[in-house]
């Protein structure tokens, strides 16, 4: 392991990754994930990517349904840097190999999902992320680029010129080692295991924006979990609840109470196709009216090989449970599944601390706003990880003369990670209160008391979700309104005087 490079990224989806082989021109670098090289989020992500190609589409049209859908909170310009900048590097993964289904007269297959007015999905059927994925490994080993895996990062380095590294554990060794660098980029992913039910693998331990809490950096918007509204009741694989892609019901699935009878047009004009938060709050508010634990989303009345050919991943999962999809409907349940706040970043990624850069689902660059619109994930990904490795190329070197005396290392921590699950689906759920708020905080706060300071080896991972868990309590109690994934039952209107973002920020970091 080298322990100096030019840039050091943490993590390897579509974000670290993208960032990987572009930034590779200008100088070396070094990929570290805590697993696989392949597990990472963007490897389960059926939709796809949302860029402007269809004939009736305009970069304007996605931009209006990106700002509606983030209920007055998206950063503009930010907004309009994906749009724009998106379909070109969507071009480019096509180019490098990326097998996107085509339609008959050979241009991109676009699907439609809640909240787009127009068709702007770009899918390779329902394992868009796996084939992203599998492209963007095949293009880091063309570029020279090294990923090291099973390397646990575990707190950065901050010094005067800003972040310089990170501390983390040698795979090999089992010992703290540093590893330095000009530029650092965190591409971490999100926090859905703070929650028992979760589409996110279990690496999803929000540790990028645990790490960047501790050394000052200022985080933003932790309070809009997005909560998947379509994920297969009472199944997991390897931790995470299988989801079923939004773009079911683009294609004409219809969501049904227990006893087989549509609900959605009661809650939106767009029905099936309403935005996220309100259809994962359907979802509950039906199950809490019919006493039942999960919902039904129908696809029986399509053809059955256009459902196969669609959505074969689904297709194969569910029947490997016993649900045929074309003969009955799939029961189901919201989610944890997305944040749509993290570093706050500006429009090159950087962060509020020189040289520490954030990448994807643990950033904040502003595009999601209270409410992330379907399939923009990816593209805020691609899009501001490309920026960043065009500024990284203006970041001067450092000499590195003598190395920093190695910070202590903390006793072992204790791992909270079931408690702390439950707490925050009991209380910080799709409905909140600010009496069960301030009782999750009351618990949270005793938990994160337990850790002492210091370079925390066992358990770390439990220590990071205590902080991103303390960050939602605590950024959710600052915004006393409803505005997109945060409802609260006792204030649930919108108000005025919270149109900006909830910024937090250590008051003593370490």
């Amino acid at each position: 392991m080298p322990k100096q490079v030019d840039f050091l990224v943490v993590g390897s989806g579509i974000a670290g990754l993208t960032f990987a082989t572009k930034s590779a021109k200008h100088g070396s670098v070094l990929v570290l994930t805590k697993k696989r090289k392949a597990d990472s989020s963007t490897n389960y992500a059926q939709g796809g990517i949302a860029a402007v190609f269809g004939e009736n589409d305009a970069a304007e049209f996605h931009i209006e349904d990106t700002i509606k859908a983030g209920e007055g909170l998206c950063h503009e310009e930010a907004v309009s840097i994906m749009v724009r900048d998106g379909p070109t590097l969507v071009k480019e993964l096509h180019s490098m190999g990326c097998r996107f289904s085509m339609n008959s007269k050979g241009n991109f297959d676009l699907a439609r999902e809640g909240g787009h007015s127009r068709r702007r999905i770009v899918h390779a059927k329902d394992y868009t992320g796996q084939e992203i994925e599998r492209v963007l490994l095949e293009e880091t080993k063309k570029a020279g680029v090294t990923i090291s895996e099973n390397e646990i990062a575990l707190d950065l380095v901050v010094q005067d010129e800003g972040c310089t590294g990170i501390y983390y554990l040698d795979a090999n060794t089992r010992q703290i080692d540093v590893i330095y660098a000009n530029a650092t980029i965190l591409a971490t992913g999100g926090v859905g295991q703070v929650y028992q039910h979760t589409t996110n693998p279990p690496i999803a331990t929000g540790d990028g924006i645990a790490m960047a809490y501790r050394v000052g950096a200022k985080i933003a918007n932790m309070e809009f979990v997005q909560f998947h509204p379509t994920a297969v009741f009472n199944i997991k694989i390897d931790g995470r609840a299988f989801l079923i892609s939004e773009a079911v019901r683009g294609e004409g699935g219809v969501l049904k109470t227990k006893d087989g009878i549509p609900f959605m047009n009661k809650y939106s004009e767009a029905g099936n196709l309403a935005p996220r938060d309100i259809v994962a709050r359907a979802c509950l508010t039906e199950m809490l009216t019919t006493d039942s634990k999960y919902v039904l989303l129908d696809v029986s009345h399509l053809e059955a090989d256009f459902i196969k050919n669609r959505f074969p991943t689904i297709y194969e999962t569910c029947l490997s449970w016993g649900i045929d999809i074309t003969r009955g409907p799939i029961p189901v349940v919201p989610a944890a599944h997305y944040l749509c706040g993290g570093i706050l970043v500006n429009e090159w990624a950087e962060s509020s601390i020189p040289r520490l850069f954030a990448l994807g689902e643990c950033s904040c660059t502003g595009v999601h706003g209270a409410n992330r619109l379907a399939s923009n994930s990816l593209l805020e990904a691609l899009v501001f990880a490309d920026r960043a490795a065009r500024r990284v190329q203006n970041i001067k070197n450092i000499r590195f003369t003598k190395q920093r005396s190695m910070k202590t290392t903390a006793k072992i921590g204790p791992n909270l990670m079931f408690q702390i699950k439950e707490i925050m689906d009991r209380y910080v759920g799709l409905l909140r209160s600010e009496k069960k708020l301030r009782e999750a905080e009351a618990l949270i706060d005793g938990f994160y008391r337990l850790f002492e300071e210091g370079i925390h080896i066992i358990n770390a991972e439990s220590r990071n979700v205590t902080v991103v868990s303390k960050l939602v309590i605590e950024s959710a109690l600052k915004r006393k309104e409803s505005r997109g994934l945060h409802y609260m039952t006792d204030y649930p209107n919108k108000n005025h005087s919270f149109t900006t973002d909830t910024i937090t920020k250590i008051s003593d970091p370490n």
